[in-house]
């Protein structure tokens, strides 16, 4: 498209620009996004490790905190309850960020998506493969998952 002096291929120029544009402003900011959950989860990992809560304890917790049969020796009983109160602090601390960064993720993947159909919409599947670096397998895989998102949204708010 080098000779641009129809009005329409303009148009339809200008129109793949933009989709371009605003499918890379989607993908940076979904990528943004993962990296910042990923690192809420690691600093609280990195406090739960630091309060010399292991990975193993962790899981038993969890484990015993959703009605799962609890501790019965006393020793380990003992530790359960130290524990307890040493993660719901952990928790308390990180859980309000790590969801707010999990919105933040599901906003962009949405954004991205509704970029991704933009993008196809304006130009050739294979042209969008090319300027995104995605498959088109890739790029119907976006839109088909949020297409099916909004399809369970829409049943559960019925």
């Amino acid at each position: 498209m080098t000779d641009n002096s129809h009005p329409r291929l303009r148009e339809l120029h200008v129109q793949r620009e933009s989709a371009l544009r605003n499918w890379l402003v989607a993908n940076t900011a979904l990528v943004s996004a993962i990296e910042r959950l990923g690192q809420l989860h690691a600093a609280k990992a990195k406090a739960l490790k630091a309060r010399g809560i292991t990975a193993h304890q962790l899981a038993q917790f969890r484990h015993w905190e959703k009605g799962k049969v609890k501790p019965a020796e006393y020793r380990t009983l003992a530790s359960y309850a130290l524990h307890r109160n040493i993660i719901a602090s952990i928790d308390r601390r990180w859980d309000g960020a790590i969801t707010t960064a999990q919105i933040e993720v599901d906003r962009a993947t949405t954004d991205l998506a509704v970029a991704t159909a933009n993008l196809l919409s304006t130009m050739p599947a294979a042209l969008a493969s090319k300027l995104t670096g995605l498959s088109v397998r890739q790029l119907s895989a976006i839109v088909r998952a949020a297409a099916n998102r909004g399809s369970r949204r829409t049943e559960i708010r019925l």
